[in-house]
């Protein structure tokens, strides 16, 4: 949390899996125009994670994992589908859920195809609870506005669909350095604990994300 979204930029396995896929040659899609599904996630969080399972419970008062067990395709991706390969047991014991949230996982990987990190713009709670620390975490981006010519070049850069120029800290910034990169004038900076990083760690960053 004290980093906001710099864990989903940078070491979500399931960020980096979207990554993998949406670089799949092929037509891809904006999702500027889509901007209003970025609320799903934190109505997922608020019904899956907090309310399910504050009063749905078993008899010794403890709710399931709700969003786990009935939606996330990761533990499928990473868990299920390996194991069942080499194991029997494992096999015949899947059931109808398990094919459920095998569709979802199939849903995600063709969107992830044609639109850029659709589970974690969309679907994802826990990025949903980490935007809600983006503006006062300790890696933050600042933008230099003596620099600034207002080119847009990072806005334009920007796969999370965000206008840098006013909002660099927005929640949907997974730190991933593309608008430092872009911005011809070198006015977009990281900063930890509000001082800024040397050049070099910043084109490090930006380098090891792609």
């Amino acid at each position: 949390m004290i980093l906001g979204r710099f864990i989903c930029g940078f070491l979500c396995p399931f960020g980096w899996f979207q990554d993998l896929l949406h670089k799949i040659p092929g037509k891809k899609f904006s999702t500027a125009r889509l901007k209003l599904l970025r609320y799903l996630k934190y109505m997922i969080l608020i019904v899956f994670v907090i309310l399910l399972p504050m009063f749905v419970t078993n008899s010794v008062g403890m709710g399931d994992p709700f969003f786990c067990k009935y939606i996330c395709p990761q533990g499928v991706l990473e868990g299920a589908i390996p194991l069942s390969l080499g194991n029997t047991a494992i096999r015949s014991a899947l059931g109808t859920l398990f094919s459920f949230k095998c569709l979802i996982l199939i849903t995600v990987v063709l969107l992830s195809i044609l639109f850029y990190r659709p589970f974690c713009k969309w679907i994802c709670p826990l990025g949903a609870i980490y935007s809600l620390f983006n503006k006062i975490s300790f890696l933050n981006i600042k933008v230099e506005g003596s620099k600034c010519v207002g080119c847009n070049q990072c806005s334009k850069a920007c796969k999370m669909d965000i206008d840098v120029c006013k909002t660099p800290n927005h929640p949907e910034c997974i730190r991933c350095g593309a608008c430092i990169k872009a911005c011809p004038k070198d006015a977009i900076q990281y900063q930890f604990l509000g001082k800024t990083c040397p050049k070099k760690e910043q084109q490090q960053s930006t380098i090891t994300n792609r």
